[in-house]
Parts: C-alpha cells; sequence; structure tokens
C-alpha cells in the first residue's frame, strides 16, 4: 500500500466540504463530532500507511512544487536553487505540537533572515482547520516568515509524509538535506540551517 494522488485528493475534498461555509447547516455539536470523526479515520489512514513507507526509498532531489504565499506572492521552490537554502514545515493549527514549535520557528528566522535561507510553513487541510483559521494563528503570534496552503495535499504526497510537524530542510543545490518528525527548537533549526550552508 502507498500514498497515491487519489487517497490524498479523496480526503482533501472531503477536507474541503467540512471546512466549506456551505456545509449543511447542523448544530455546532453536531459539527464538531462530524469532523472528529473525519481526524479520527484520517489519523489511522495516515498510521497505517506511514507503516508501508520504505525508508529504502528516500528521495534525494526535492521534487518542485509551487504555491500561492499567504500574501499573494507566488513561490516556486527550483527558483531558489543556487540562491537560497528552504525550510519546509508542514503542519496545521490544531496540532499541538506544531502549534508549540511556531515561536521557536520565529525565534530562529529573526536569527538567520539575513543570511540565505528561506522559511515556508505549510498548512495542510486536516478537515477541521480552514485557511482562515491558519492566517488567524500566524497573525495571532505575530509570524512574519512565508506561509502557504498545501492545498488537496498534494505537496504532503509528493514529499511522502505522515505526521505532523515534519520540517524538511533543503540545502541551495536543491537536495533534501534533512527531515525532522517532531516539534523542534530554535537552537536545533538554527544549527541545521547552518549545518547546510
Amino acid at each position: 500500500m502507498t500514498l497515491d494522488g487519489r487517497t490524498y485528493k479523496i480526503f482533501g475534498s472531503m477536507a474541503a466540504l467540512i471546512s466549506s461555509p456551505r456545509f449543511p447547516k447542523h448544530p455546532p455539536r453536531f459539527r464538531r463530532a462530524i469532523q472528529l470523526i473525519f481526524l479520527t479515520v484520517f489519523s489511522l489512514l495516515v498510521l497505517s500507511l506511514a507503516s508501508c513507507i520504505s525508508p529504502g526509498k528516500a528521495l534525494e532531489q526535492a521534487p518542485d512544487f509551487e504555491a500561492t504565499l499567504f500574501d499573494g506572492s507566488s513561490f516556486q521552490l527550483s527558483d531558489q536553487i543556487g540562491q537560497r537554502s528552504v525550510v519546509l514545515n508542514f503542519w496545521f493549527p490544531s496540532c499541538p505540537p506544531c502549534r508549540a514549535e511556531m515561536p521557536d520557528f520565529e525565534d530562529s528566522w529573526q536569527q538567520l533572515q539575513d543570511e540565505d535561507v528561506l522559511f515556508l510553513g505549510l498548512f495542510v487541510p486536516q478537515g477541521f482547520d480552514s485557511e482562515q483559521d491558519a492566517r488567524d494563528f500566524v497573525q495571532e503570534l505575530g509570524l512574519t516568515y512565508q506561509f502557504a496552503t498545501d492545498n488537496m495535499a498534494q505537496i504532503t504526497l509528493e514529499y511522502r509524509l505522515a505526521y505532523f510537524p515534519t520540517t524538511i530542510f533543503i540545502d541551495k543545490a536543491g537536495r533534501l538535506f534533512r527531515t525532522e518528525i517532531s516539534a523542534l527548537d530554535a537552537k536545533k533549526i538554527t544549527r541545521i540551517v547552518r549545518d547546510m550552508s
């Protein structure tokens, strides 16, 4: 069993429907119950698929992707090659360890923003957090690095991810330097970025 496009498209469509204002109007308690059921099913699927991913098939060159940033500008990973390293952090607002590490990413970004590196937080919709929720969270914490939404979890699929938070460090040559599947502190983030230089 592998992580395929249809799997993410099905769950991405469900996530979009549940989060949509057009979702049939029901009492908040009912809506929340539906969201929790979706989360449970999605989590079980992710955990089962994760056990099927072969470590021997680790990616070497980071897959290219394009995303629209929260500020409206466009980001293309391949445009960064030869210019700067990239730190990709996959997260969603209802993920406690994701929330916990955000201030550390901001602290590290403040230390590194004048160096050849770009931080990009990729919000991955799970069905109970909307993009507006993600934007509100970013604003609430005063985070100043870049953010975008991984629509339909396409980037998550390309990078074969199964856990949150996951942070991927990509060097200036566009190679996958390191993957961290856990919450990180500012000291570790900064050290890994400088190890890529």
